[in-house]
């Protein structure tokens, strides 16, 4: 049975995001020889279903990922239970940004010429919402505004 033809786009969108978020990682066998092999990377998938538009975004995840790796590293330049303790304090350092940027990507932004949805909301609909401005001269039809014609010179033009 093929599938319908609304649902492919669907598809190919979710094979495009899962493709996106593999990294190449060696992997050790059973028998002891290494293999590379595409895995799936969990934080490659959180931050791209983040919606944020802000320029400093990149550079706000690359200080995140920064910390985060001053974080493990912290067992090869201490003591275990000093190592231990900055690990916690850094982890929660941490999980506040992430937990704000999560907070940021569910704000919902509408104003009269723009809105940005969270990304429920894009996965709730299938259809984009666009906002129309009709306004000018009271020569033009509704559907001239809607459609953006100049009723006036499409029909001078006709003659």
């Amino acid at each position: 049975m093929p599938i319908p033809q609304a649902e492919k786009p669907h598809n190919d969108l979710i094979d495009l995001l899962t493709d996106a978020c593999m990294t190449i990682q060696q992997v050790r066998l059973p028998n002891g020889d290494l293999e590379r092999q595409l895995i799936q990377d969990p934080k490659k998938v959180w931050y791209k279903t983040q919606i944020i538009n802000s320029p400093t975004f990149g550079r706000c995840v690359f200080e995140l990922e920064t910390l985060d790796s001053k974080r493990t590293q912290c067992y090869n330049h201490m003591s275990q239970p000093r190592a231990l303790v900055m690990d916690g304090q850094l982890e929660g350092v941490i999980k506040a940004f992430q937990y704000s940027i999560d907070a940021k990507s569910s704000e919902s932004l509408r104003d009269k010429n723009n809105t940005q949805s969270t990304l429920i909301d894009k996965i709730n609909r299938n259809k984009i919402e666009k906002a129309y401005t009709v306004k000018g001269a009271g020569t033009k039809t509704f559907m001239d505004g809607l459609l953006g014609r100049d009723g006036d010179k499409e029909s001078q033009e006709d003659n």
